[in-house]
């Protein structure tokens, strides 16, 4: 009976294996989203090849010895190994493993704070929906794991554990190397002084213990922030990083969500749940939950890139609120009734083993080289996306000179032909700045003065979308098609 039990999953179980499955099996499409992805995967096999971390930039001859600051360079080295290990598999095995390592942290606070096994699951699945909006194979998602354990452990401070501090300044050391929205760590420890010195604005609330762990925390932490290869310099390369508006107004993950579409609908029925939670519980709602809400509300509707991160906060609070409401309006209806008998079996059962059968079984088909996504494609950068066969052809014909490459490429070409070959731009705009963007924005829009920049920077060929209007303009300028496919063309002077 007992092994029974054992084996016998939990109701969260198969909501996460139905996850980390659901991410598994997306390999072909979160792959070729865009093009950041390649450039990574270079980054991080250069530094565990050198055993250095370049604190400038080379791979532009635009920006060659400019300050390129690695707010992720720890995260690029953990994805380069996966794709040694599994290839871009092994990237998307990885991508699976955090994502839902994330996502069994936030459940197990959200039913922590609602007791309610059914709202808990209701609202987890919710903010999974929502997040899926922007889970890629980037340092990004490291993030994720990040924020919901910070959150973990300063509840648990507030709660009675104010030993629990040391926690803080040791996960950022982690967290401020992996990815550059460390900030959101300080952002939340704020959020939390705030609302814990609100529920009680005496004096003697600087004497509590949990006051001086959050403020013991808090300025370890900060130290922390600066123990990494950039030092201060870090927090400026972060806050210049969207505070320009030019940059972001070119990069969609960066503006605000279009309600418009169905992948955004989850995150607005979200927050509606979190209003009516507040407005229907009886109870007092704390100022952290509050200002919580209100501050990773706004950052979502602000950049819809920041909408996982809005459900991770979030989730655990919309539980909380949606379990004391259910059981205030429905005490002993029959829906509570049946709540509560899942509960008690679900509290007996284990089966959290079949989420490591799965990761094996997945990671064993992945090294087999077989495919579980829908369509078959396996874990390949797309030809239809990326200029696989322009790239073969390249590699079999190098080129001399400097080369003018879609935004969207230069990772990959990177990744390909690195160090023989440098490029015009990548997707990694804090390196390059507004005035180079707008070079590249100049160039490809055939603004006035595109010309100028071909001989400003003795530019000799081009590989571009086959059907794009530089390759149509160029074509007119008398220069000769090397190779040309159905997704590129290479064209010299």
């Amino acid at each position: 009976m007992k092994l029974s039990r054992w084996l016998l999953p939990r109701l969260e179980v198969i909501v996460l294996m139905a996850l980390f499955w659901g991410v598994a099996a997306s390999g072909p499409r979160i792959l070729n989203f865009d093009g950041d992805l390649p450039r990574h995967l270079l980054v991080g096999q250069l530094i565990r090849e050198r055993m250095s971390i370049p604190l400038t930039d080379e791979f532009s001859f635009r920006t060659q010895g400019l300050a390129s600051i690695p707010h992720e360079w720890l995260s690029q080295v953990i994805f380069s190994m996966s794709y040694d290990l599994l290839g871009l598999s092994g990237v998307v095995l990885l991508t699976a493993l955090i994502v839902t390592a994330a996502w069994a942290i936030v459940f197990q606070e959200a039913n922590r704070r609602a007791n309610h096994l059914f709202g808990s699951l209701f609202v987890t699945a919710l903010g999974i929906a929502a997040s899926l909006i922007h889970v890629l194979p980037r340092p990004h998602i490291v993030t994720y794991l990040c924020i919901a354990l910070w959150i973990v452990i300063l509840e648990e401070i507030v709660r009675g554990k104010p030993k629990l501090w040391i926690w803080l300044p040791l996960l950022m050391l982690l967290w401020v190397n992996l990815h550059g929205m460390f900030v959101l760590g300080v952002i939340t420890w704020a959020i939390y002084l705030a609302g814990s010195f609100l529920e009680n604005p005496r004096r003697e609330w600087f004497a509590q213990p949990a006051t001086l762990s959050l403020l013991l925390g808090g300025v370890a932490t900060l130290i922390a922030t600066f123990l990494s290869p950039s030092g201060a310099n870090i927090w400026k390369a972060i806050t210049s990083l969207g505070s320009n508006s030019y940059i972001t107004s070119r990069i969609p993950e960066y503006q605000s969500p279009n309600f418009h579409i169905p992948e955004t609908w989850p995150f607005i029925l979200l927050l509606l749940i979190v209003i009516v939670g507040f407005a229907r519980n009886h109870q007092k709602i704390g100022w952290t939950s509050v200002l919580l809400t209100i501050a990773f509300t706004g950052i979502a509707l602000y950049s819809s890139r920041m909408i996982p991160l809005f459900a991770i906060i979030v989730v655990p609070i919309a539980a909380g609120a949606l379990g004391d409401w259910l059981r205030q309006e429905t005490p002993e209806s029959r829906f509570s009734r049946m709540e509560r008998n899942f509960s008690t079996i679900n509290n007996t059962s284990g089966g959290w083993v079949w989420i490591a059968v799965l990761v094996v079984a997945v990671a064993a088909i992945f090294r087999s080289g077989s495919a579980i996504d829908p369509a078959g494609k396996g874990n390949a950068f797309d030809g239809q996306f990326f200029p696989v066969q322009a790239v073969d052809w390249l590699n079999q014909n190098p080129q001399q000179g400097h080369m003018f490459n879609e935004f969207d490429w230069g990772g990959y070409l990177l990744l390909e032909l690195s160090p023989r070959q440098q490029i015009f731009m990548d997707g990694h705009t804090h390196i390059y700045g507004e005035a180079l963007t707008r070079e590249y924005e100049t160039v490809i829009s055939l603004h006035e003065g595109w010309k100028e920049i071909f001989e400003k920077y003795d530019v000799e060929w081009v590989i571009v979308r086959a059907d794009s209007s530089v390759a149509g303009v160029l074509l007119h300028e008398n220069w000769q098609i090397l190779h040309q496919d159905d997704t590129a063309v290479i064209l010299r002077k």
